[in-house]
């Protein structure tokens, strides 16, 4: 359910991304602040707010201001609720948002009760000597989501949604067939229109192109197998149906600013 939880500090002159994720971001910052450009929008994170980032969402981290940033992180599975009855969802705001694939993000402030909530989530997934520690932290994360749906009620500063069922159709392909070569003509033709018209529409609404959003996805992707499995580059690489090696490698560097053996020799590799 929960993929990490931690907290996090972010050095002036940080920057990150872009990229994007099947799991629910949550940021909640404790001091300092932090610009998070959701596909292509710039919204900064101030001390005492919280951004969730929605499945699939481009986003990517930017430190401008002087003064560190502390933030508490957490990753989490949306499929993890998938099981929760249709009128339950209704009633709690929260689990409707993450159900929801209009859903891109989240910007409110957050009370004492739901940072201590989020603190003990971190706390039970970095503890290596206690016991019970996932348990908790998945009871835990119960609590965060009717607190978010209760502090939602009582009135959020912003949020995003992405209602065009083209785009939103297009997402879902890329998503659904990573591990092929996919081009704009393929995104185009399971939309039912012609790349142009997709083109346009994708730019309009994602900010971004179709096919920077494939090389996204896909670098992504090869992050989560860098960190999380034993597979070598030139498996990742064909894999997700690049054409040789060194073009996998220059491509995720275009996105994260290093190459994939840089990425996967870093102590901090998850934002």
């Amino acid at each position: 359910m929960i993929y990490n939880a931690l907290p996090r500090t972010l050095q002036p002159g940080y920057h990150f991304g872009p990229h994007c994720h099947k799991n629910v971001e949550v940021c909640m910052m404790t001091e300092g602040e932090c610009d998070i450009v959701v596909n292509g929008e710039t919204i900064t994170v101030r001390t005492g707010e919280m951004m969730v980032i929605f499945s699939h969402m481009i986003h990517s981290f930017h430190m401008r201001s002087r003064r560190p940033a502390r933030f508490l992180q957490m990753h989490f599975q949306p499929d993890s609720f998938s099981w929760v009855e249709a009128d339950v969802v209704r009633e709690v705001k929260f689990l409707s948002y993450i159900t929801d694939e209009h859903s891109a993000y989240l910007l409110l402030p957050f009370s004492q009760r739901l940072r201590e909530c989020v603190e003990r989530i971190c706390t039970e997934m970095n503890s290596k000597t206690e016991e019970f520690c996932e348990p908790l932290a998945k009871i835990y994360i119960y609590e965060m989501v009717f607190l978010l749906s209760r502090e939602i009620s009582q009135g959020y500063r912003r949020i995003f949604v992405i209602e065009n069922p083209m785009a939103i159709k297009a997402i879902q392909y890329i998503s659904d067939h990573m591990e092929e070569k996919i081009t704009l003509s393929d995104v185009a033709k399971a939309c039912q229109v012609t790349p142009r018209h997709l083109s346009g529409v994708f730019k309009d609404i994602i900010n971004i192109t179709v096919n920077d959003y494939i090389n996204i996805a896909k670098v992504d992707k090869a992050m989560r197998w860098l960190t999380s499995t034993d597979l070598t580059m030139t498996e990742i690489a064909s894999r997700l149906g690049f054409s040789s090696t060194q073009y996998f490698s220059t491509v995720f560097k275009r996105y994260t600013r290093v190459t994939p053996g840089e990425y996967k020799d870093m102590s901090d590799k998850d934002i």
